[in-house]
């Protein structure tokens, strides 16, 4: 049995058997209790978008193994094989590991199995391979060197390992592998180990791989750091266990004995901190990129739009992807929530261009709302304006109309790192723009432009031991939208299917808003209350046609103006 899962199974002395079974019955409620957390956990995960960010399906297993084991146990005869098996259970140690993560910040991975001499072997989350010459002497064995690390933390800045030995364990350990205290008697006496100095004791050996597989790994530049946990562990009580844990020390872990340990917070109170919501950390103003400004007056996120022949396969993946989830509701309008939103004018020129070019009358509207080209609208009533071009719900919060800002605002380029120089270098004008007017005011970016912050995440992993404060705060969203863009030349006209449109007609309207209640009801799990229960009035859809009209003649008026 692995020292670090070393369990006891207390007993009441004079009915061993009965005792046996009563813990195996702790045992098993204890377990139930685990994966009742771990389900929790994956639902928070599930909430705050980032189920796939977290590894915890092997741990998970584990644990889920462990309670069909016990559960079989219980149905055995009481006997010493049903005791044994018991005193062998795994669940304190999982049941420690799982205490560490509630514990710990921003929680990537537990039970992770790390390969550190393999480029083709999966990494960790948010960890960047450097490569290391091993010190093993067998070609194989350097290949495979692999580690497990119980819990990886602190956005894989930190790597903890937990184990349950005790001090009798260790001592036992040192017997085996063979030691002297000179001198016993003498309390200053040096303790002296075998050939090896220790480094065969199980603990330690523990320690050196930790920090030698830590040492091919980056996360943001950074060495994780090793972290060994000892709860059962007390330093002090002989010379030969704290030589031990100085060993442990010298290797280049931090050790953490019982008497170090914190209590463990309830799971509600270590959600936030395990796995903090991406939108929890959004600075108060956000800048806008054009990706996101093009997604936000795209007909796929405002309207059903079928698929037309002459969609190119991006469009009509976009279709598709719209069909399962509806980005606005579903991710852009919960991040920009209450926020103050700004975009260079950089962007905004480019995004301007763009649905000049190939923008729809409804895209062209929408446009002319978000960026408040009436002044004289209030930011309610650019909501009630952008609602009559929406099949969706367009929240009163949204802070409209974006404002559109110098890229030096406040001198704020003079802010930047040193580092970005070299890393803008290779950028667009506009990306230039977007991303150091980001990162210079301390503005999250929110983009969909994954080249671009992939480019610029390997540009600064090259750096060594960079602080956290020279990283932009980006939050790459994880789908695009583009502009329907027009019908390209020489189609057919028996080809043409239903596909955007400029604005419905009163039954394609109606058709439009009950789809989108029925999409938020399916994924809410219950009916959305109807806002407008009687559907849309007659004269409100014509007098939006009307607008359509107009803006297709001079492209200068908005939805809901009277004409002269």
């Amino acid at each position: 049995m692995d020292q670090s899962n070393e369990t006891h199974l207390a007993t009441d002395g004079g009915n061993d058997t009965q005792s046996a079974i009563s813990v195996i019955q702790d045992l098993n409620h204890r377990a139930l209790v685990l994966i009742e957390e771990l389900e929790t956990f994956r639902q928070h995960l599930r909430h705050i978008r980032q189920e796939g960010s977290v590894e915890v399906a092997h741990f998970r297993s584990t644990v889920q193994s462990e309670v069909g084991m016990l559960e079989r146990l219980l149905k055995k005869p009481d006997n010493a094989s049903t005791t044994h098996i018991a005193r062998s259970s795994n669940l304190p140690f999982l049941e420690t590991v799982w205490a560490t993560a509630k514990k710990s910040k921003k929680v990537t991975a537990l039970q992770k199995r790390i390969y550190y001499n393999s480029k083709s072997k999966s990494l960790s989350q948010a960890m960047h391979h450097v490569g290391l010459v091993s010190k093993v002497k067998n070609s194989s064995d350097r290949k495979n060197a692999a580690v497990t690390v119980d819990a990886i933390t602190n956005d894989g800045l930190t790597w903890i390992k937990v184990s349950l030995v005790t001090n009798t364990r260790l001592l036992f350990d040192l017997a085996k592998q063979g030691w002297q205290s000179e001198g016993s008697e003498d309390e200053d006496a040096d303790v002296v180990f075998g050939d090896d100095d220790g480094s065969d004791v199980p603990i330690v050996k523990n320690a050196k791989d930790l920090c030698q597989a830590a040492q091919s790994y980056r996360a943001k530049t950074r060495i994780p750091a090793v972290h060994l946990i000892l709860p059962r562990v007390q330093p002090g009580e002989t010379d030969e266990i704290d030589a031990i844990l100085d060993d442990c020390r010298a290797a280049g872990a931090v050790v953490f004995c019982g008497e170090d340990l914190q209590s463990t917070p309830s799971l509600q109170e270590a959600l936030p901190t395990m796995a903090p919501d991406p939108f929890s950390l959004f600075s108060d103003t956000l800048n806008i990129d054009c990706t996101i400004l093009l997604a936000l007056v795209s007909e796929f996120s405002h309207a059903k739009v079928s698929k037309e022949p002459w969609f190119h396969k991006s469009l009509q993946r976009q279709v598709e992807i719209e069909g399962n989830e509806n980005l606005l509701p579903a991710l852009l309008y919960p991040a920009m929530g209450e926020h103050k939103l700004v975009c260079t004018k950089e962007a905004a020129k480019r995004m301007r261009e763009i649905v000049d070019t190939i923008g729809t009358p409804s895209e062209t509207a929408r446009t002319a709302i978000m960026m408040g080209d009436d002044e004289s609208k209030s930011q309610q009533g650019l909501i009630e304006e952008m609602q009559h071009w929406s099949a969706y719900e367009v929240p009163g919060y949204w802070q409209l109309p974006i404002r559109v800002v110098d890229e030096n605002e406040g001198g704020c380029l003079s802010n930047l790192p040193e580092e970005s120089n070299s890393v803008s270098t290779n950028m667009t004008a506009i990306n230039r723009s977007v991303f150091l007017y980001g990162w210079g005011t301390g503005n999250t970016t929110i983009t969909s432009n994954r080249t671009v912050v992939k480019q610029l995440e390997s540009d600064l992993e090259k750096y060594e031991d960079l602080d956290e404060t020279v990283w932009p705060s980006i939050w790459l969203c994880p789908t695009a939208r583009s502009l329907v863009g027009k019908e390209k030349r020489g189609v057919k006209k028996e080809e043409r299917k239903e596909g955007a449109w400029p604005l419905p007609d009163p039954l394609r309207r109606e058709e439009q808003r009950r789809n989108g209640l029925d999409v938020l009801s399916s994924r809410e799990g219950h009916e959305v209350e109807d806002l407008r229960p009687n559907g849309y009035p007659c004269n409100e859809v014509l007098e939006a046609k009307k607008a359509a009209r107009r803006l297709v003649e001079n492209g200068s008026a908005v939805p809901g103006e009277e004409e002269g």
